[in-house]
């Protein structure tokens, strides 16, 4: 479904921007009793080499190279900062999903990020 969401925002009631992706996201993994992203922020600050003190959000826009600081919450971002960061996320989110397919990965995931970050 997030490929298709990339694709055709509109289809999904999204102008597009990061903001609205964000949104969208974080809908889905709330109708998933908050379960869909469980690892996702701690992926990302692997990828980062940093700690998940971020919102996986802010974290996307830190690999998207956009100053989260200047753009809380991915507001008043350029337009070619919006496309950049909804790339950013689609692409992280989709190798994510692809590495977590079960709980065991999860596991997997939360286990390497506490043993860089102890």
């Amino acid at each position: 479904m997030f490929a298709d969401v990339r694709r055709r925002p509109g289809n999904y009631g999204l102008g597009g921007t990061f903001r609205e992706a964000s949104a969208f996201v974080n809908g889905c993994d709330a109708g998933n009793s908050w379960g869909l992203l469980i690892g996702f922020r701690e992926w990302l600050a692997l990828k980062l080499g940093c700690e998940a003190n971020l919102t996986w959000a802010g974290l996307i826009l830190k690999l998207a190279d956009v100053d989260a600081s200047l753009h809380p919450s991915g507001s008043n971002l350029s337009a070619t900062e919006d496309e950049r960061a909804v790339e950013v996320l689609f692409a992280e989110l989709d190798e994510f999903l692809s590495a977590r397919k079960g709980a065991s990965d999860v596991g997997r995931i939360l286990e390497k990020y506490l043993r860089q970050n102890s």
